[in-house]
């Protein structure tokens, strides 16, 4: 008895002892659980944005037009990292989750400390646009992971799972149809949540909508070499800086004494001259965002142009948006026959605006009804709908993650019930054969 007791002891060394050691598992698994579930949801809910991060990491090595890979990368690193979390959390698979999340921070923990002594990337996009930290916190929090994972590593198999091992795999099996469900209508439509700056609700406009003096009573921040400067509307760097945020000067407007969401816009002209307040205005319209015309499907025209014949023949305006150039846009208009005006926005506030290339943000009277990729839209009922809000359908997508959500930790739940019921049983057996004997033992002492 007393081996098998310093046998126990000797599980943790002089790491902390048999009294502290599974107190100290259950909290790093915790934490380190909560850190891969939450950056691998934040990912998938937005694949698009893990797409535009990739992007940015292959380009600060050099390597461009890789889009396939790209869309690899957003939905299995999310899947990945969202799986892993779930089985740290849940003690699943002890000893090999510590061995694969270690790998991974063999691959990021050198890659964040390279991104932060060259800052070649703006943030490193670890938890979408729902968390953004430095390069450096980036980093060392990398640094504290890998330390907990080496603890983890060496000690994790000693404290007992949720789940038992028969049903491991049934677990890992919801939990990656759940998170590649969500990044699939993501991707497909737009991310459930939406962590950017032009939710649904938002009243947008071009900066001389709502405010007098227009873009003088702003000053754009811009980055370069890890180097952020403030320009004013006259000023504006050349293209080799990028656009990070719009800082409102202090005044009196209308967008300071209305209750909606204002985030005004900068749209140009084709010459890159700011455009007037017309292109957003009162009545419905339809904005079509194009982050990169070269990369549009040409089957996406006939999408487009029939939505456009639609609006048109219902009064809604139609607006297109793009990052491109002239080049471009001429290319474009004469490939897809546009009889939409064109106009210039910086690439960074078009892909927040909206994900999606090409994707369709629907304005009334200024504000965001809802937003969807072009590919969402079933224009083959067109003609059977009097609006645009009836041809899409349900536009309250966060009702659609509260509904899967909750069917998967249901599922979750109810595996673990069929797994541990034997369990419970057994339990409740044995204590009641206990309570027999105990009453025989009572009634032999009795009787004698």
């Amino acid at each position: 008895m007393k081996k098998a007791k310093d046998k126990k002891e000797n599980k943790y060394g002089k790491y902390f002892g048999r009294k502290w050691g599974p107190a100290i598992i259950a909290v790093l698994r915790l934490i380190v659980g909560a850190v891969f579930l939450f950056s691998g949801f934040t990912k998938g809910i937005d694949p698009w944005g893990s797409v535009y991060k990739f992007d940015e990491y292959l380009n600060s090595f050099g390597f461009y037009d890789y889009d396939g890979l790209l869309l690899f990368m957003a939905f299995s690193v999310s899947a990945v990292e969202f799986v892993l979390g779930m089985f740290m959390l849940l003690g699943i698979y002890r000893r090999f989750t510590p061995v694969a999340m270690l790998l991974m921070m063999a691959v990021m923990l050198p890659l964040t400390l390279y991104i932060a002594i060259t800052n070649d990337v703006a943030d490193c996009g670890c938890f979408g646009d729902a968390v953004t930290i430095s390069n450096w916190g980036t980093f060392w929090k990398n640094v504290a992971l890998t330390l907990a994972l080496t603890y983890l590593l060496l000690f994790n198999k000693h404290v007992k799972n949720i789940y038992g091992f028969a049903v491991q795999w049934i677990v890992a099996f919801i939990s990656f149809a759940y998170i590649l469900s969500v990044a699939w209508i993501g991707y497909s439509y737009q991310p459930l949540l939406d962590f950017r700056p032009f939710p649904v609700g938002t009243v947008i406009s071009p900066d001389a909508a709502y405010h007098e003096g227009n873009s003088e009573n702003f000053m754009f921040v811009y980055e370069k070499n890890g180097i952020s400067q403030e320009f004013t509307i006259d000023s504006l760097p050349d293209e080799t800086w990028t656009f990070v945020d719009r800082i409102p000067i202090p005044q009196v407007s209308k967008a300071a004494t209305d209750p909606a969401i204002y985030r005004p816009i900068t749209v140009m002209d084709i010459d890159h001259e700011i455009a007037d307040g017309a292109i957003i205005d009162d009545g419905e319209q339809l904005l079509l965002l194009f982050p990169s015309l070269s990369d549009v499907v040409i089957p996406f025209t006939y999408l487009i142009n029939e939505t456009c014949d639609f609006c048109h023949s219902h009064g809604i305006d139609v607006v297109g948006l793009t990052s491109n150039g002239k080049a471009e846009i001429d290319e474009w208009n004469d490939l897809s026959m546009a009889d939409y005006p064109m106009y210039v926005m910086d690439d960074s506030e078009l892909k927040m605006l909206a994900r999606g290339n090409p994707a369709a943000v629907f304005l009334r009277n200024g504000k965001i009804e809802w937003k969807r990729t072009m590919q969402s839209i079933p224009v083959d009922n067109i003609d059977n709908v009097d609006s645009l809000d009836q041809l899409v359908g349900d536009t309250t997508p966060r009702h659609v993650l509260y509904t899967m959500t909750a069917i998967y930790l249901a599922a979750m739940l109810l595996v673990l019930i069929i797994n541990r019921t034997h369990i419970v049983v057994k339990f409740s057996l044995r204590r009641v054969r206990k309570n027999r004997k105990k009453q025989v033992n009572l009634q032999q002492e009795s009787e004698e």
